[in-house]
């Protein structure tokens, strides 16, 4: 067998352990055992193989899909014929993330409608959305494989009702559906005579779904060719199979590479990407997170991080660059050596352009089930995400009886508080706030500041969004997270039609339900109230904590 180190790929210490696993992983034929869908690969337990045999169609999705193609673009241009401007994508997680990188990296093509993700329970955020709507003109799409989140019912009560004052009963026409058979949305949507119901195969998990109805009807609908995602996604798939040697797998780099270095202690995976695919960051730290981060195990993706120079980075990083190849010759490639100079593992994975995003889609599906399957971790389950939203439902029901919710009294005096920071730790900014770009360029600030003055690894996320997405981690990965924890105090509600609370009541009991699973979980959290959500405090809260580390020595 050939060294697996490549010009794309540097191990620099590790190489031979690597070199080690690629051969286990061929001789235990591994690889072979993913496509036939051998659920022992993840875990031992009954249940648990059970739900991961119910979540391994994504293997067959880009097949599947591309049979689908014609009619998904049929339809796009039915929308487009009717004169829908805008496109509004209702959902969380796994419904939402792949709609928002193909609208990120592609935009709407010219005459086809602009695509819109609301993904947050804040008013603010809602009101941002609908501010930039032409409700007429507007086509809801309604996304969930469950279809009855209380994020997502509640975006559809409000939006519905706004359409049904315009359009009376047939305001219908202007959703969409996109869920599994069966599920409380399909049944929603026929009683409300949705314009069109997409049923997804059941057989495949949200956060695997980016290449089945989840993320291509929404892909179609503003005229990207869909048909040329997908034979990317084909032909990656073939290369991952069987047919190939473990050295010439495209996934497996990744996959073992992720997987070997996290159990070196390089469990920070940090995403570089060119310009213009940022957004697929977003998309792979849900799958990483939420597949990895169970059983006191977990891979950190570290999203949106302008490099730095090396030793600005602590021994926990393993870097990985997507790299257009138009582009190879960017300002990320010269740094990237600077990196590997510094002896930190660096992977590049070079996209011959933007449709290559198909491909990437499917081989990070695969790295990250072949990651898991060699850390011994179900990759298909969540079983930490439930506690938060058991707690934000029992925390509702006392807001709709008049009890007034107020946060867990911890006593944490900031000044002591960084001095529990240990190797290999990592801070997480959870920010229930509208994501608006002032507040999101003054937390990246701070983001930087923390990292630049600690050397940790520091993670960003607005909630609910991250409950969807790293909330797993943060709750079932090991104890290595401290969390910075910011609400709001003063917030205007926001009615939700036909619910005894609103949008702001919401969010808070999403919050506050997340605060206590984090803390029964004994993870480390300062929690931060802030009066409203002005770009002044969040830059005097960053004023404060960025004091408050600088002095901890």
């Amino acid at each position: 067998m050939e060294s697996v180190e490549t010009t794309n790929a540097f191990w620099g210490s590790y190489g031979k352990t690597i070199q080690n696993w690629f051969e286990k992983v061929e001789k235990q034929d591994v690889i072979r055992r993913i496509w036939a869908k051998d659920v022992s690969l993840w875990t031992k337990d009954a249940a648990g193989q059970k739900e991961a045999a119910s979540r391994l169609g994504w293997l067959a999705a880009p097949k599947l899909m591309k049979e689908k193609a014609a009619e998904l673009e049929a339809f796009a241009g039915e929308i487009k014929a009717v004169g829908f401007t805008k496109v509004l994508l209702l959902g969380m997680g796994g419904s939402s993330l792949a709609p928002e990188v193909f609208q990120k990296v592609f935009g709407a093509k010219k005459g086809f409608p602009e695509l819109l993700v609301l993904d947050s329970t804040d008013p603010l955020r809602v009101q941002d959305m609908e501010a930039k709507l032409d409700l007429p003109k507007t086509l809801f799409i309604v996304s969930s494989k469950s279809g009855g989140t209380i994020e997502l019912v509640s975006f559809f009560k409000y939006f519905f009702e706004k359409v049904k004052a315009l359009n009376g009963e047939n305001a219908g026409q202007q959703f969409v559906a996109i869920t599994d058979p069966g599920s409380p949305l399909e049944e929603l949507a026929k009683k409300n005579d949705f314009r069109r119901i997409f049923l997804a195969p059941a057989d495949i998990g949200g956060r695997f779904s980016a290449l089945t109805y989840f993320g291509l009807v929404p892909a179609s609908l503003i005229g990207i060719d869909i048909g040329k995602i997908l034979d990317r996604a084909i032909a990656m798939a073939e290369e991952v199979s069987v047919d190939f040697d473990i050295e010439q797998n495209p996934a497996a780099a990744l996959g073992i590479g992720m997987a070997v270095l996290a159990e070196e202690g390089r469990d920070k995976l940090t995403l570089v990407s060119d310009e213009g695919l940022e957004s697929f960051g977003d998309w792979a730290e849900q799958l990483v997170a939420e597949s990895s981060g169970k059983d006191d195990l977990g891979i950190v993706p570290v999203a949106h991080e302008a490099l730095e120079r090396p030793g600005i980075y602590g021994n926990d990083r393993f870097f990985i660059a997507l790299i257009l190849e138009s582009e190879e010759a960017s300002t990320h490639t010269k740094k990237l050596q600077a990196f590997r100079d510094a002896e930190h593992p660096v992977l590049v994975l070079t996209l011959k352009d933007k449709y290559d995003l198909g491909a990437e889609f499917f081989r990070w599906e695969f790295s990250t089930a072949l990651a898991c399957a060699l850390l011994k971790v179900n990759a298909f389950n969540q079983p930490d995400v439930q506690s938060a939203k058991d707690k934000t439902k029992s925390l509702l029901k006392k807001i709709e009886a008049g009890e007034t919710i107020a946060p867990p009294k911890a006593e944490v005096d900031l000044e002591t508080f960084w001095n529990d920071l240990d190797e290999g730790d990592y801070i997480g900014i959870l920010a229930f706030l509208p994501d608006r770009e002032e507040l999101r360029k003054s937390l990246e600030a701070l983001q930087a500041d923390l990292r630049n003055v600690t050397h940790k690894a520091v993670t960003l996320g607005f909630g609910p969004r991250y409950l969807h997405s790293t909330g797993q981690l943060h709750k079932g990965g090991g104890n290595n997270g401290v969390y910075v924890f910011i609400t709001v105090k003063h917030a205007q509600e926001l009615s939700i039609p036909g619910e005894k609370v609103g949008f702001k009541a919401l969010e808070w009991a999403q919050a506050i339900g997340d605060l206590e699973a984090l803390e029964a979980k004994g993870r480390r959290v300062v929690h931060f109230e802030l009066e409203n959500s002005s770009e002044e405090s969040i830059k005097n809260l960053s004023a404060t904590i960025a004091s408050s580390v600088r002095a901890r020595d």
